[in-house]
């Protein structure tokens, strides 16, 4: 992993004016992050040894494996994770299938009449239909029908085809935040299988767009694919202003970058190209959001703000209750409604929702982990992701948010525990690797933490092992009962 960080600018000094200010940032997404795992702790039914277990120990054999089978990384297995990735979401989406329920049927049926109608009716059948909130993911259905045919497929599999991009530059910004290509193919792979957005897939949202759209912004502004700055700057705002188009009820992207622009700005004063690129930013973003929005309004007659509702409630306890919604509850309602054979009906009864939220609550707690190690040493590229975060809370605490809008966190969750996930694979192989042999290539020394795990587990391993042989030939554990 050593090899790979030379991908990673090395951290502002601790007297910087940024690393002065990153404790404004890191700390607030800490506690956020601590609290939304604490919610998913005190759900009832949630916490169950056996799926908490085996969700807690999958993320840890998904790093485990990753670093067994790719400790370099490479394109290769990043092109796998997006092979991969599409190809799980589409088998939910089509043997898993979601009906569309309340706000998303009457978004169905509009896409449906919309697909059927010419451009020059649109507006009436919105305006019969009373959705003037979900126009923007209508008409995007509606072309998506249009090409493929009026079937919930049309819709899903395109989505499994933006969930699986999300996933990809997932696992390329967490290799340019970590330095390390195998820790970003593990961010990669967390949200790859993570099963909140697996069983989800074929709920019909724009969400897996909006996602890789915010991804697409981060990873040009953190990147730098294209050169020049101005230009990775100006698609980014264009990609955010697509994202806006699709979802005002959620405004985050341009409260982000205005954050995180405010809080680096200190020690920047001899950034002569600041200002340009923080106008490139906002001309793409304005220019998509206001030129789609135009041409939104001539088509539909809906403005781009339609569906931005502000719902500021007084009392600090619903206040608390939409953050909870928003940043604590993973399991999507929408995937449990439809019942069908007994086998789907058991899993919605007692397997989907502790599975969901114990793999939620594993990267939540990675997720702390991976903040809390930053706090000293956090670079100014590393505070974007946590600016959306925050944005997100502001965003949570003052629109009427659909929960489902919650999916756009768990790759910024991925990132964030990415590495720490993969610290223990490595400590694993470290107490694992043999330490001497004929043939064998000696081990290099333990550190003291590691040497008390080590010899703890060798301890347990050995314990079980006696017990076993002595229950075996003793029939049933008499000798051991009067032994204590």
């Amino acid at each position: 992993m050593d090899q790979h960080k030379r991908l990673l600018r090395p951290p502002e000094e601790p007297g910087s004016p940024a690393g002065r200010l990153r404790l404004i940032v890191l700390l607030p997404a800490a506690l956020l992050l601590l609290l939304a795992a604490a919610g998913i702790c005190r759900e009832a039914g949630t916490i169950r040894l056996l799926y908490t277990g085996a969700a807690l120990g999958g993320l840890y054999v998904l790093a485990l494996l990753a670093r067994l089978l790719a400790p370099q990384g490479g394109r290769l297995w990043l092109a796998l994770l997006f092979v991969g990735a599409v190809a799980l979401r589409a088998a939910f989406a089509l043997k898993w299938t979601v009906w569309p329920h309340g706000e998303y049927l009457t978004g169905w049926n509009l896409a449906l009449e919309l697909s059927r109608a010419g451009v020059g009716e649109w507006s009436g059948l919105i305006q019969n239909a009373g959705a003037a909130g979900v126009a923007a993911q209508a008409v995007y259905e509606s072309l998506l029908l249009r090409l493929f045919g009026p079937t919930l497929a049309a819709v899903q599999i395109p989505g499994a085809v933006w969930s699986g991009v999300g996933c990809l530059l997932t696992a390329l910004i967490g290799e340019k935040l970590t330095g390390s290509r195998l820790a970003g193919l593990i961010a990669g792979g967390m949200l790859a299988f993570c099963p909140t957005l697996l069983f989800s897939a074929g709920v019909l949202t724009v969400m897996p767009l909006y996602t890789a759209l915010l991804l697409a912004g981060v990873w040009l502004l953190l990147c730098r694919p294209c050169p020049g700055a101005w230009l990775n700057h100006a698609l980014a705002g264009g990609a955010w202003g697509l994202g806006q188009l699709l979802l005002p009820g959620l405004p985050i992207p341009l409260g982000a970058a205005v954050l995180w622009l405010l809080i680096t700005l200190p020690g920047r004063n001899r950034d002569k190209t600041l200002a340009a690129r923080i106008g490139a930013l906002a001309a793409g973003f304005f220019g998509v959001w206001l030129v789609l929005g135009g041409l939104l309004w001539l088509l539909t007659g809906v403005g781009p703000l339609a569906g931005l509702a502000l719902s500021w409630e007084g009392s600090l306890r619903q206040l608390a209750g939409k953050l909870r919604t928003q940043f604590a509850s993973y399991d999507y309602s929408w995937a449990r409604l439809d019942r069908g054979i007994p086998l789907r009906d058991k899993i919605i009864d007692n397997v989907m929702h502790p599975l969901l939220q114990s793999y939620a609550l594993g990267l939540l707690l990675l997720a702390l982990w991976g903040t809390l190690s930053k706090v000293k040493q956090a670079g100014r590229r590393e505070l974007l992701p946590y600016a959306l975060l925050l944005a997100g809370v502001a965003a949570a605490a003052v629109t009427a948010a659909d929960p489902i809008t919650n999916g756009w966190v768990l790759p910024l969750l991925a990132i964030w525990g990415a590495a720490p996930v993969g610290q223990l694979a490595e400590w694993t192989l470290l107490m694992a690797a043999p330490e001497g042999g004929k043939g064998r290539k000696k081990a290099p020394p333990l550190p003291m933490p590691l040497w008390v795990v080590k010899l703890v587990v060798s301890v347990a391993v050995y314990a079980i092992m006696l017990a076993l042989v002595l229950i075996f030939f003793t029939g049933n554990g008499v000798f051991i009962y009067e032994a204590f």
